[in-house]
């Protein structure tokens, strides 16, 4: 088993993780950061079910209600929401983003009905805090998004493990307001404020590293 199974959100990929798991690494950590299905007809079952246990479950944005599905399967020693979906039984991503007033985002779909997101979108969202070069390299990699894990709804249950939710206060993807509205109805037990933005793993790898390192020991 893994100590560390680090879950990225949607369009992208384990390589996100590249330069925060390498400095965990450095440290002694087995870390595994696998890529998420992107056939189009993945279910969140399904993405779940492809996810390896660990000894401590990170979620990011999306990754956050697969990180709490397989807690309840192989509750780890601790689950750390990274300004991520915070759900209970019965919700969704779709339904969580509609917990305070927001305009609602409709994104293009590939051939195979998968999201895309556009590059303008990208850019706004979740890479405001790189420069363009950098901006560009990550959007290069971005991947088409299942519906599924984003529209189906986690049955539970919700399990009894120590729990820590990384608030981002720079976040446009997930406004911090939803993220603390979330928080109010699934508490967690360690609350850690940060002023980071939606990606943390680009823009402070160490510190998102020394960070983890911190919950993990």
């Amino acid at each position: 088993m893994d100590d560390i199974l680090m879950i990225h959100g949607a369009w992208h990929g384990g390589w996100c993780w590249d330069a925060t798991a390498a400095a965990l690494r450095a440290r002694g950590w087995r870390v595994a950061c696998p890529d998420l299905p992107c056939a189009a007809d993945t279910t969140l079952e399904q993405a779940v079910a492809a996810l390896p246990p660990a000894r401590v479950i990170l979620g990011h944005s999306m990754g956050g209600i697969l990180a709490e599905a397989l807690a309840s399967r192989h509750p780890p020693c601790a689950l750390i929401h990274l300004c991520s979906y915070l759900p209970l039984p019965g919700d969704s991503l779709a339904a969580l983003d509609r917990l305070i007033p927001a305009p609602p985002r409709a994104w293009p779909r590939d051939a195979q009905g998968r999201l895309i997101l556009p590059p303008d979108a990208a850019r706004a969202l979740m890479l405001h805090g790189l420069d363009n070069a950098q901006a560009m390299q990550a959007i290069a990699r971005l991947r088409p998004q299942p519906v599924g894990p984003m529209r189906d709804r986690w049955p539970g249950p919700r399990a009894q493990v120590t729990r820590h939710y990384v608030l981002c206060a720079q976040d446009r993807a997930i406004a911090p307001a939803l993220q603390r509205a979330m928080l109010a109805r699934a508490p967690v037990q360690h609350l850690h404020g940060t002023g980071w933005d939606h990606s943390p793993f680009l823009t402070d790898p160490q510190g998102l590293a020394d960070l983890v390192d911190h919950i993990a020991r």
